[in-house]
């Protein structure tokens, strides 16, 4: 197998990060090698846990599924020096 070249590197990854962008997530950082992507968002722990306190735990019944759904993943994407794609 050979390697290829930088350029071809570029492209692969180009391409790469387009389809994880079409699928929802974000470019956070990227260089010549290298990608990370993340996907959901942060949420305000303290303003839930004011907001559950408050409602006396009523609240609760939209934190929870909130948390679930939106929970930070991230995924770093890469390309070696054989053109394979690789996700961590």
């Amino acid at each position: 197998m050979d390697k290829i070249t930088e350029g071809e590197k570029a492209n692969k990854l180009a391409m790469a990060i387009s389809t994880e962008v079409s699928k929802g997530w974000r470019v956070e950082s990227q260089s010549q090698v290298q990608a990370v992507l993340v996907k959901g968002k942060n949420i305000n722990h303290t303003l839930q846990i004011f907001l559950s306190v408050i409602t006396v735990g009523f609240w609760l019944l939209v934190y929870v599924p909130t948390f679930i759904v939106n929970r930070r993943q991230t995924k770093i994407v890469r390309v070696d020096d054989f053109g394979n794609t690789l996700f961590e």
